[in-house]
């Protein structure tokens, strides 16, 4: 799933206002240029930012009558599972991606894009990060940043507990 780096209109209810004065919105993204494993953010409430859609239901099928050709001809079995699915972007502001590197800056950085992001009519979304979502690379830095009690200078960690950690096997691969 590819987050969007190119600008991208914004449309209000009126979408012709939003042509008229040229109303772009930037997808947040941190130093997309740069080659690094990847971090994201994710606001879950009653609006999620990933939609995971089925659109028929998962379903075993088998290839074992003795009247099919290759069960008949050489015992081969067949069994497998169908179903047709989709998942896409809900609220595109609700999640944000970076390839900067995971540290507390880079982190505080990413939360007040977010938590500053503005609607097309100007006004603060009220948007708060509640996940950090990290490869395998980045668990350890995930954890001491949103687990740990003091930061790497032995300072008060300010992050401690201001969002939860998923280490996904799927980011960086």
């Amino acid at each position: 799933m590819q987050f969007r780096s190119e600008p991208h209109p914004a449309f209000s209810h009126r979408a012709v206002i939003a042509v008229a004065f040229d109303l772009t919105i930037h997808t947040c993204f941190i130093n997309l240029e740069r080659e690094g494993t990847p971090f994201r953010f994710l606001t879950l409430g009653f609006v999620k930012p990933l939609i995971w859609q089925e659109r028929e239901g998962y379903q075993l099928q088998a290839v074992n009558s003795q009247n099919d050709f290759k069960v008949f001809l050489s015992d081969i079995y067949h069994f497998g599972i169908r179903a047709r699915v989709n998942a896409g972007f809900g609220l595109w502001q609700l999640a944000f991606g970076s390839k900067a590197e995971l540290t507390p800056a880079n982190y505080a950085a990413a939360r007040a894009a977010m938590m500053k992001l503005r609607g097309d009519q100007g006004r603060i979304l009220g948007i708060k990060p509640t996940v950090l979502v990290v490869g395998p690379e980045l668990e350890e830095m995930g954890h001491r940043i949103v687990n740990s009690e003091n930061s790497t200078g032995g300072d008060t960690n300010p992050w401690k507990d201001s969002a939860s950690l998923i280490v996904s096997p799927y980011l960086g691969a």
